[in-house]
This record gives structure tokens, C-alpha cells and sequence, in this order.
């Protein structure tokens, strides 16, 4: 028996080292500072300190102050982010404001939500229904849509009669609403929840992977993270093909970007390189994944900002 033990317990450091060998600590770029922290995109991050959101920049400067006392600040695209009720600027001034020629009377856009922009136009929610603007606020797609998301690759999902299908820039419908749930397209692919479980559509509105799937993320350096067990350690990643081409091995999986993605094996969390091994081993309490070169990790209570 004690030889058993410690045979299992050889294995299991081998396992391990293989893993972590290659492993290098992560450079700290922004300190632990924030309450919440999102990813960067055009070159701003939206972070919440003293229950406020702000903008910093990639040296953790302030870009925009911490003003906006909202549940949730969105990404910067296309020069414009939505904060609370409407869109602002890389100044932070509101977006999309008209002025009367003869009262000089200022007229600000609101909407009840909204969605970054993506290929020219962003999903608003106002009166109840959802629908699209363009780059100066007026409204392309007029809103008829109980929920949307963003364009990509000319589409984007939308929600009619409580199931989802996909729109083009007209506003048609040219993937029958048939989804109880779906996301954007990524790399000709887009995630769709069908008869309780995900599989992956094309263009064309034909299953490229077959629904099998209880969790699936968005496709990302040709690999998408995917669970297809309830239990311990069911997150892995496969191919556009529907392979395992990372075995499932992680308690938690995200998507890749910049060549790494956040998992986690148990309760920390690190990075994977697109071969499953770790690049940077797993030491923090959350992680998001890596975009424009740095990645936002929480330690504590606290997020920061970390470079490869």
C-alpha cells in the first residue's frame, strides 16, 4: 500500500510539473487598485474604484474620471463607450447631443441600455424594445427586437417572440428565430443553445458542431472553450471540428486572446497557452483574458492589470 501511495504521488508531481514547468511570473503594469476592472479596447479599460467607473489608460493613468456612479461602465468602439443611460466620448462628454439652430437648446441621446459598437452600428434598448443606431446616433434598424446583440460578419442575433434568431444590416431576419439562446459570430461561428445544450452554427444557419455542450464560449485563435460535464473539471477546448484539442481539465475556462487564456484547475486561476500548457501558473482569485497585452486578475478584493 505504501508503495501504491507513493507511486500516485510521483504521478501526480509529474502531472503537475508538466504543467507548470514552463511557467513564468506575470509582469504587475497596474496595481491592484480596483473594485472591478474590464478588458482594454482602443487603448481605455473601464475600472470601478470607490463605487464609481472610470477609464484608465495602459500605464493606469486616468483617462476619463471616476464619475459615473452606474451598475456597469462598456468597452470603448468606435471612439464611443455606454455608461449608465447613453454614449460618451474618449473626453467622457455625452455623445450623439443635438443643438436647436434657433433655441440653442441641447438635446442628449439616452437609451435604456446599450451595446458597444461593431461594424458601424450598436444595439439600444428604448421603450422596451431593442434596435440600432449608426456612428451619429440616429437609428438605422428602428427598435423591434425584445433583445439583440452586436453585428460581426454582417449579422447579429436578435430575439423575437421569445426565441433568437440572426438579422442583417436591414434588419431581416435571415436565420429564423429557432435559438432559446444565442451570441455573436466569431470566426464563422456562433454559438446557439438549443434543447438544453450549445452547439455551433455557420452562416448559413447550419449546425457546424452539433449541440452537446451544458456551457460554450466564443471561438478565439481557432480554439472555443466548451463544458460537457456537471461535475469536477469539465471545461476543455475544441476545434471548429468539434475535437478536444486542450482535454477537459479545468473547473473554469475563458476565451483566448493574445495566444493565452484564463483557466482554472481548481479555485486559482492562470493562462494556457493554445497547447494546454500553463504560461502562467495559476495564482489569482479571477482572471479575464488578454486583450491589446494586458489582462485584468483579482487578488483579494482587489483588480489590477498583468503583461505575459
Amino acid at each position: 500500500m505504501r508503495k501504491l501511495l507513493l507511486a500516485c504521488a510521483l504521478v501526480c508531481v509529474c502531472f503537475t510539473s508538466a504543467y507548470a514547468a514552463n511557467t513564468k511570473p506575470p509582469v504587475i503594469v497596474i496595481p491592484y487598485a480596483y473594485q472591478e476592472a474590464r478588458d482594454f479596447h482602443e487603448g481605455l479599460a473601464a475600472v470601478k474604484s470607490q463605487d464609481r467607473w472610470g477609464y484608465i489608460d495602459y500605464l493606469g493613468r486616468i483617462a476619463i474620471p471616476f464619475v459615473h456612479r452606474v451598475p456597469e461602465a462598456g468597452d470603448f468602439s468606435d471612439g464611443f463607450a455606454f455608461v449608465g443611460d447613453h454614449y460618451i466620448d474618449y473626453e467622457g462628454r455625452a455623445a450623439f447631443s443635438r443643438v436647436d439652430e434657433d433655441t440653442d437648446e441641447v438635446t442628449e441621446r439616452f437609451f435604456t441600455n446599450g451595446l458597444p459598437f461593431s461594424e458601424g452600428l450598436a444595439a439600444v434598448q428604448s421603450g422596451g424594445q431593442w434596435g440600432y443606431i449608426d456612428l451619429m446616433g440616429n437609428y438605422v434598424i428602428a427598435p423591434a427586437f425584445q433583445r439583440a446583440g452586436s453585428f460581426s460578419d454582417g449579422l447579429a442575433p436578435a430575439m423575437s417572440k421569445g426565441l433568437w434568431g440572426y438579422i442583417n444590416v436591414r434588419g431581416v431576419f435571415v436565420i429564423e428565430p429557432k435559438f432559446t439562446r444565442a451570441r455573436e459570430f466569431h470566426e464563422g461561428l456562433a454559438a446557439v443553445y438549443v434543447n438544453g445544450r450549445w452547439g455551433y452554427i455557420n452562416k448559413e444557419g447550419k449546425f457546424a458542431v452539433r449541440p452537446g455542450y451544458y456551457e460554450a464560449g466564443d471561438f478565439a485563435g481557432g480554439l472555443a472553450a466548451v463544458r460537457t460535464r456537471t461535475n469536477y473539471r469539465g471545461w476543455g477546448y475544441i476545434s471548429p471540428r468539434s475535437k478536444f484539442t486542450i482535454p477537459r481539465r479545468y473547473n473554469s475556462a475563458g476565451e483566448f486572446g493574445d495566444g493565452l487564456a484564463p483557466v482554472a484547475g481548481d479555485r486559482r486561476w492562470g493562462y494556457v497557452n493554445i497547447r494546454g500548457e500553463w504560461e502562467i501558473a495559476a495564482q489569482f482569485d479571477d482572471a479575464r483574458r488578454f486583450s491589446e497585452g494586458l489582462a485584468a486578475v483579482k487578488r483579494g478584493k482587489m483588480w489590477g492589470y498583468i503583461r505575459p
